[in-house]
């Protein structure tokens, strides 16, 4: 009786053992999991970048074949920094060198300070994965594009600083050249893309798998045990299937973000190939003065989105960070910035209370900017007087903002959708469609509420209440 009770022992000892260490492993496989897809996620926003820095640089090397100006050879230089840090980091992975020299080459291609260890330890821990290793050849075959563009610099930069006539046929071919190096960087940049998303769908799978394997091992230990474990063992399975719900259904919300905003992503690139294509053709010097205008507007705007999907992606990952501000400067500052150069008459009115407060001034900035932006954007210019009101006071620990303007307004079927993702109205032809929706985000981050009225023809008052420590 005494070596069953024993033997009883051993086995119950054993079999909890076998539970405890299956929790911690799926405990530890879901952290490294989460880990790998969000340093996969940080790679493709490090090629967003790289791929921006690049256009930047072929269209400052193409400005500078046509004009001979030095600082589109310095802006050249400058962007072409971002593609060649970046394949300086990667070598220095591969030469194991320290993850300071490593954080430093990345931060200078621009990569977000936040994401450079994530990154480091991605490439360190899955180089030798077959679809990663894919995106890595993918990676130095744009490095090797890269290096070509730079080539391409380092000659034109001295045949102008040499003073050699350079005929507009041979400028076209140049900039034919250019043109042509850049279309197959943004292929690398698509191919490196497609590869990280097979890596992602990897690990997000083996997690998957993983975890559902080791739930059923989990159920066949405590029912052996005793059927007074099944019912635990039950809400545990449950639990982890939720989990695994859970992740599914982030994946598809990712796959759906990441769809619409690579859409919004290429969709200037082809309205800027078309722009080059007139450009190319045209003869008048003014005319094509204006095509690069429209090209400047077109990656202003593009530049524009591409912070604001990054402000959405630190709002999600930063945690509120409290600081001390004077309303007055803070609400003129911004308002000033943002009118600065715009060829629009709008007053900026202030019923902003004299008062220093602690608040989480980053969120509190982005959320006036964005506001006050579009107010700016969407005045009624045929009204003889134009303005923008913004007031600001305490009020039973809550600070009460409201951003009112008389500009062209919003129709009441859109009111209620102004702040889901990517919707944009009938006349929202300059906007993007996640502004409001990243003002949204922010004020729940803060624990706060928003809420808008507007009529058509009349204006909008937006109403934000945020608690204050």
């Amino acid at each position: 009786m005494n070596n069953l009770t024993k033997q009883t022992k051993i086995i119950v000892y054993n079999y909890v053992l076998c539970v405890f260490l299956s929790i911690a492993l799926i405990v530890t496989l879901n952290h490294y999991g989460l880990k790998a897809i969000d340093g996969i996620r940080a790679f493709t926003s490090g090629e967003s970048l790289f791929m921006k820095a690049q256009q930047e640089a072929s269209r400052s090397l193409t400005n500078y074949v046509f004009t001979a100006k030095p600082q589109h050879y310095q802006n050249f230089l400058k962007q072409l920094q971002v593609p060649i840090n970046d394949s300086l980091a990667r070598n220095s992975l591969n030469r194991n060198a320290s993850n300071e020299v490593v954080r430093k080459q990345l931060a200078l291609g621009r990569n977000v300070p936040e994401d450079l260890d994530n990154i480091i330890w991605v490439y360190k821990n899955f180089k030798s994965l077959s679809q990663f290793k894919d995106a890595i050849k993918i990676w130095k075959s744009a490095d090797l594009l890269v290096m070509d563009l730079e080539q391409q610099g380092i000659y034109i930069h001295r045949r102008i600083t040499n003073r050699q006539y350079l005929s507009p046929t041979e400028k076209e071919m140049l900039a034919d050249k250019i043109d042509q190096t850049c279309r197959l960087i943004t292929i690398k940049g698509d191919e490196f893309d497609q590869a990280l998303t097979k890596s992602s769908k990897l690990v997000n799978t083996t997690v998957i798998t993983i975890n559902t394997v080791i739930a059923l091992i989990i159920f066949s230990c405590i029912i052996i045990i005793s059927f007074k474990y099944i019912k635990r063992l039950s809400t545990l399975q449950k639990n982890t299937l939720a989990q695994n719900e859970a992740l599914l259904k982030i994946n598809e919300e990712l796959d759906l973000f990441t769809h619409s905003v690579s859409h919004d992503l290429r969709s200037p690139i082809t309205s800027l190939k078309g722009i080059i294509s007139l450009a190319e053709d045209e003869t008048s010097a003014n005319e094509r003065k204006q095509y690069f205008g429209l090209m400047t507007q077109i990656l202003s705007r593009q530049d524009d989105f591409i912070l604001k999907i990054i402000q959405l992606s630190k709002n999600k990952r930063i945690d509120i960070q409290m600081q001390e501000i004077y309303l007055p400067t803070f609400f003129e500052t911004i308002a000033q910035d943002l009118k600065y150069g715009l060829d629009i008459n709008v007053e900026i009115r202030y019923d902003v209370q004299p008062i220093t407060i602690k608040i989480d001034a980053f969120r509190l900035d982005i959320i006036s900017r964005n506001l006050i932006s579009n107010a700016l954007k969407y005045a009624d210019q045929s009204k003889p007087s134009q303005f923008i009101q913004i007031s600001a006071y305490l009020i039973s620990g809550f600070l009460q903002l409201n951003f009112e303007d008389n500009g062209l307004g919003i129709a009441e079927e859109h009111v209620n959708k102004v702040f889901d993702m990517f919707y944009v109205t009938a006349h929202q032809n300059k906007g993007s469609g996640i502004g409001l929706y990243l003002v949204k985000e922010m004020v729940n981050k803060m624990d706060g509420q928003i809420n808008v009225t507007s009529s058509v023809g009349k204006g909008s008052i937006f109403a934000i209440k945020l608690p204050i420590v």
